[in-house]
């Protein structure tokens, strides 16, 4: 008889909920995937990557024999539930119903399958047809796409409330009853109206951001403060919650709102397109941002932060990494500096001799980095604060940024 669940798929979508169900649910619940040192990783309790949390419960899940990882996809058979996990990326949507079916050819009509991976809508039906066809068999598909922040992946898998699309009223109760012991709220629709939710959710975050940073770009122009105003604007007023102006990059933001307008919306010539304008403006900012320290004539840079947000250790598809790798490669020396991420320098022999510094990712640990900043680089060295996170009184440099008006004592020539 088949139980548990197999998880295809050992990344950052995978992991944290194998190593959740696994624990809070005690499901035995095997992670597959084809990096044999990611499964070994797995197999000795140790996290694959950095999420907090993480890694106590992987520890937990493989000694109480819960949870476990294999290259072997075989193992599928054995299990009630399939939960894809693996990459989408945009523009290769064969390529990933390829790989569908290659993992097809082990399920049959006793499984659950919970497609998690986010995709354009009009590609549910397609991925639904690609398993039953591939399988030849008519498993229970469902949807479920992870709706996790980074850094925040254990906790919001137990809170957040489950949106599960379902076709019939097996893959409810399945989904019922895999589900039910997290304790939070389940809703039902149907499979491509799940995917839109989540497609949405992204889009609508990549737009808010959009607006902030169309306002930092404008208050460059005009020689004016955008925190400043972005924090007049928001105070005690309903109506407004502006975020801060600063890169966007990762996995899902930078893709999901091109998924969003899918092929047959962008087909209808009367469809505006304003998420194809608010992803233009947020991958700009990057190119922006090397312009204006090339601008300096600089010859050695300091870039603190290479990951793609704050408090998170992941370079996938980083802005402030791209900004360092683009100065580069201008004939400039670059050095780099991240809390999270594996790097062979300290903050103070990354700082030392640099003549321009990159506040490049908003992490916790730089705030208060002032008196570090003064005691290292020279005295006419200028800070570039990309996400205005630098208090300028505690600052004895030079201080510009992204939508921060020009200092009398920064060469803006």
């Amino acid at each position: 008889m088949k139980d548990g669940i197999a998880v295809i798929g050992a990344g950052r979508i995978g992991v944290p909920w194998a190593a959740v169900l696994s624990v809070e649910l005690s499901e035995t619940v095997t992670c597959i995937d084809v990096d044999p040192d990611r499964v070994d990783t797995i197999n000795r309790g140790e996290a694959p990557f950095q999420e907090p949390q993480l890694e106590s419960y992987i520890e937990t899940g493989v000694a109480e024999g819960t949870l476990s990882a294999t290259t072997d996809p075989s193992v599928i058979s054995d299990h009630q539930y399939v939960a894809i996990t693996v990459n989408a990326p945009r523009n290769r949507m064969e390529e990933f119903l390829d790989v569908i079916r290659e993992y097809a050819e082990f399920i049959d009509d006793d499984h659950v399958i919970i497609n998690r991976t986010t995709i354009p809508v009009d590609v549910v039906t397609k991925m639904e047809a690609t398993i039953a066809d591939s399988a030849a068999s008519d498993p229970t598909f469902t949807v479920f796409p992870e709706r996790l922040a980074e850094g925040k992946a254990i906790e919001e898998i137990k809170t957040l409330p489950k949106i599960v699309g379902v076709s019939d009223e097996r893959g409810k109760d399945q989904m019922t009853e895999l589900l039910a012991g997290l304790e939070c709220d389940i809703e039902f629709t149907d499979p491509e109206t799940t995917m839109f939710v989540k497609l949405i959710d992204n889009s609508y975050r990549d737009a808010l951001f959009a607006i902030a940073n169309q306002i930092a770009f404008t208050a460059d122009q005009l020689d004016l403060d955008a925190h400043t105003a972005i924090s007049l604007a928001n105070r005690e007023y309903p109506r407004n919650d502006i975020p801060t102006p600063g890169t966007v990059g990762g996995k899902c933001l930078p893709k999901d709102p091109h998924f969003l307008m899918d092929s047959r919306v962008c087909e209808q010539p009367t469809t505006p397109d304003l998420f194809s304008a608010t992803r233009r403006t947020n991958s700009s900012i990057p190119a922006y941002v090397v312009t204006e320290i090339l601008r300096q004539q600089p010859t050695a840079v300091a870039v603190l932060g290479t990951s793609y947000k704050g408090g998170v250790g992941d370079t996938y598809n980083s802005p402030a990494k791209r900004i360092a790798d683009d100065l580069q490669a201008q004939g400039i020396a670059v050095s780099a500096y991240d809390p999270y991420v594996t790097t062979d320098a300290t903050l103070e022999e990354t700082l030392s001799g640099a003549d321009t510094v990159i506040l490049a990712v908003n992490h916790p640990e730089f705030d208060g980095i002032e008196p570090t900043i003064n005691e290292t680089v020279a005295s006419d060295a200028i800070v570039y604060d990309l996400w205005g996170m630098l208090e300028e009184t505690r600052l004895e440099r030079p201080y510009e940024g992204f939508g921060i008006a020009p200092k009398p004592n920064a060469d803006r020539s």
